[in-house]
């Protein structure tokens, strides 16, 4: 079939921004195209052509890359949303049962957490976030390489990036974590700031939904970046591989900011560079499922998209949740404060001071709602019978400064009387259900 000579296609296998690049540098190559501009938002592409488009030869041309070039649109995104929807919802059911036995608890991160939930929190980064958009990168990288290594050479390209990626967690971690101990970092700055960045995550999330109208905010690597990577040219020379993997540092994942910030929050380079690095670990199962199954992968665009969808919506969900969490933390109003129950936990008096009994156990700390006097000096009494995870490290703005780390056993605690209001008793990432506590 043939077109004029200046048209807009339909593109069908559009996923991420580093295909506007992929398929404008490849068609500009062309002879006789004289203009050619793709759009993400719109799954489109604009081609000024010295001669009649041939749409069935530019589908055999990019067949292997996964496109296909249409005139009207050729497929309801309804039905892959439906099925995105579904399998989103039951990785979310997931979520909850995890939450409820507090399996979760045990691999949330905060500047106290360790390796192996670092690890685990790059796990599902990698498959959501960071493979839309470090996955991007290596998705555009992957026909150029083709191109330029032979077979057994194959995989080399896509080892330095990845090694690239995991040395620059490890060394910027560091930094981040020297800048901490200089700057400081407590925790309503980091509650803050975790803030915006989920809300950036749940932008990024409907984008990824195709929704029309928040496309023009939409967050992608910089245009320099992926037509950089989509001229083969550019990456012959050895070191080129491992400084685009090492740049991924600075990508806008949201999962890698928050890792970034509670890096910032250790004020110690060497504990921060290993927890970024046990991060990015986490990250490479997938990034190195995608470095050398990606032309396969793109080959099938309702896969693509369907798994566009997926991640659109878990990311959506997760900054959602997130947000609550941090709320909590900050002691704001939220869906988490607990309903005054019939028998309310009352400080009892002791000599010149009052004493709040708390217990925390497993992921949950209780009595849910407790109540004491004003302008008295107060201990709270917290005793850890077997606490796990971000549990271990409590947050009570308002009634004492920062997180504290709780030991087994008795903990007794300083808390602040002068202002009566409502307070929430959490941990440091604001996962475990909160506590009311009320100042009268």
């Amino acid at each position: 079939m043939s077109a004029t000579a200046n048209q807009k296609l339909y593109v069908e296998g559009m996923h991420c921004p580093a295909c506007e690049s992929l398929i404008e540098q490849k068609l500009k190559d062309k002879s006789w195209v004289k203009y050619a501009k793709a759009s993400l938002a719109n799954n489109t592409v604009e081609i000024n052509a010295k001669s009649k488009i041939d749409i069935e030869e530019l589908n055999k041309e990019f067949s292997e890359d996964g496109y296909s070039f249409h005139e009207t649109r050729q497929r309801s995104k309804k039905t892959d949303l439906l099925k995105a929807l579904i399998i989103a919802v039951a990785a979310v059911l997931v979520f909850y049962l995890n939450e409820k036995n507090g399996f979760l608890g045990k691999f949330s991160v905060d500047s106290t957490s360790g390796y192996l939930s670092y690890f685990i929190f790059g796990l599902a980064a990698g498959a959501s976030s960071c493979a839309a958009l470090t996955g991007g990168i290596l998705l555009s990288l992957s026909k150029t390489w083709a191109k330029i290594y032979t077979n057994n050479r194959k995989p080399f390209p896509f080892v330095l990036f990845n090694v690239g990626r995991i040395a620059s967690f490890f060394f910027f971690g560091g930094v981040l974590g020297f800048l901490g101990s200089l700057l400081g970092f407590d925790l309503t700055v980091s509650s803050f700031f975790t803030i915006v960045v989920a809300l950036l995550m749940a932008v990024l999330g409907l984008q990824m939904l195709d929704i029309k109208w928040i496309q023009k905010y939409r967050i992608k690597p910089p245009t320099f970046i992926t037509k950089y990577a989509t001229n083969q040219n550019n990456f012959r020379g050895v070191a080129t591989p491992l400084i685009i993997g090492a740049a991924t540092f600075f990508l806008p994942c949201g999962f890698t900011i928050v890792a970034q910030t509670n890096a910032l929050a250790t004020g110690s380079f060497a504990l921060s560079a290993v927890l970024l690095l046990s991060f990015a670990l986490g990250t490479l199962p997938m990034l190195a499922l995608i470095s050398f199954t990606s032309v396969k992968l793109s080959s099938h665009s309702k896969y693509s998209r369907l798994f566009s969808y997926t991640a659109g919506f878990l990311v959506f969900i997760f900054a959602i949740y997130t947000i609550k969490s941090q709320l909590n933390v900050l002691g704001a109003p939220s869906l988490s404060f607990s309903a005054k129950e019939k028998e309310v936990n009352m400080a009892t008096k002791k000599d010149e001071y009052q004493i709040l009994e708390i217990y925390a156990k497993g992921f949950e700390y209780y009595p849910k709602y407790s109540e004491i006097e004003s302008g008295i000096p107060t201990k709270m009494r917290l005793y850890n019978e077997g606490a796990y995870g971000c549990a271990n490290t409590i947050a009570a703005r308002g009634l004492f400064q920062g997180a504290l780390r709780i030991k087994p056993g008795l903990n007794e605690i300083d808390i602040n009387t002068d202002t009566p209001g409502i307070y929430k008793l959490t941990c440091s990432m604001g996962m475990v259900p909160p506590v009311t506590i009320v100042v009268k």
